[in-house]
């Protein structure tokens, strides 16, 4: 302690007074409800990046998907009068069918995840809505199946279901099905020789 009474860090020589802990930092601001906008400002425009985020994620797992897909097939087409051909397909369609549960798996996740981050950024345009006598005004509510859709409740209906049947998610499980019985129906095939 100096001699006035004040703390100093104990690494200071001079008159820096000693932060606050973190813990304890919230009592010592001035003005409390401008940190807690200014926070909340914060966490819309990161769930906002988030959402982005998920968005393109999305896209570049479906195209890597669907560029392995048709590379295979134009593969095949070259090969596919060759005595090859058998067995490039008993290898390939394996690997592009687990490529697309995976892909299905991560695109179904990254969906999920982006509901978690809509329905969080429309709890706090519910509260912008509330800050002065008016500002519902400026943030409207979503009325029936036409609103945009950050306007939406998505996934706040009683069932999850609708995420797994998204474009790309559908498209990837349409295209991965049928490989499936594909390969199984060339593992009871055997070339002739």
């Amino acid at each position: 302690m100096k001699s006035d009474g004040s703390d100093l860090a104990p690494e200071d020589h001079g008159d820096t007074p000693v932060l606050p802990q973190a813990g304890d930092s919230f009592h010592a601001l001035p003005d409390r409800s401008q940190a807690f906008l200014s926070a909340l400002l914060t966490e819309h425009f990161v769930l906002e990046s988030a959402r982005g985020i998920t968005v393109s994620e999305s896209s570049s797992r479906a195209s890597l998907y669907l560029m392995t897909l048709s590379s295979s097939l134009v593969a095949h087409g070259f090969l596919a009068q060759s005595s090859v051909a058998f067995h490039f397909l008993a290898v390939v369609i394996p690997v592009v069918v687990v490529l697309g549960l995976f892909t299905y798996e991560r695109l179904v996740q990254t969906s999920l995840e982006d509901v978690a981050a809509l329905n969080s950024m429309q709890r706090i345009r519910r509260y912008y809505a509330r800050i002065l006598p008016g500002a519902d005004e400026f943030f409207p509510v979503p009325h029936g199946q036409d609103a945009l859709n950050e306007l939406l409740e998505i996934g706040s209906r009683g069932s999850w279901r609708g995420v797994f049947f998204t474009m790309s998610t559908a498209g990837v499980a349409l295209i991965s099905s049928p490989l499936s019985l594909i390969r199984i129906i060339l593992a009871g095939h055997r070339p002739h020789r």
